[in-house]
């Protein structure tokens, strides 16, 4: 399991299995809000519109085993450092910014999960029928869903800030941090 779980750094960049399971949930995030987006512009009723919102649940139940495990992964590894060195503010930014992003990409689907529990829905992965986290609650399937629709319209201010961050990193501070992130 180790080495499932190494993540070493080489020439001043993320491990190679790191950087692909980064842009691997970049690519998962962008067809979770694609998928909400299309399916809202649907017409009800129509099997398009059902189906965009099965693919929103699965593609947010894949999500978690990628984040639990992205977490494993940073909790046991170097980061390799950024050069020049931020300021500590820089630093701090950084954490809060990471943390709020783990909160959003674990936090989303459970309450997703949550709230179709809450309002006695069979929720699957795929066909694989899962089991209800929630008693039903029509209070609980509403608090929810209001979170979880609050925490998804942040995810675009965050999801925008931090990929403005990366590009600011790059080009106008021109430090590694977005090369470290590269294969």
């Amino acid at each position: 399991m180790s080495a499932v779980l190494e993540f070493e750094t080489t020439n001043g960049k993320y491990q190679r299995v790191s950087v692909i399971i980064h842009w691997l949930t970049v690519l998962l995030m962008v067809a979770i809000y694609a998928s909400i987006e299309i399916h809202q512009e649907l017409q009800r009723g129509t099997t398009l519109r059902r189906l965009t919102e099965d693919w929103h649940i699965y593609l947010g139940l894949t999500l978690i085993p990628i984040v639990i495990y992205r977490a494993l992964v940073i909790l046991r590894s170097p980061i390799p450092p950024i050069i020049p060195a931020q300021a500590n503010w820089e630093r701090l930014a950084v954490k809060l910014m990471k943390a709020y992003l783990y909160v959003l990409m674990l936090g989303m689907p459970l309450l997703g999960w949550l709230f179709l529990s809450a309002e006695g829905h069979a929720v699957s992965w795929f066909g694989i029928p899962l089991p209800a986290i929630a008693p039903e609650s029509d209070g609980l399937a509403e608090a929810a869903e209001e979170l979880h629709e609050v925490l998804g319209q942040s995810g675009y201010v965050f999801i925008t800030l931090h990929a403005l961050a990366g590009l600011y990193h790059h080009y106008i501070r021109k430090d590694n941090t977005l090369k470290r992130m590269t294969l």
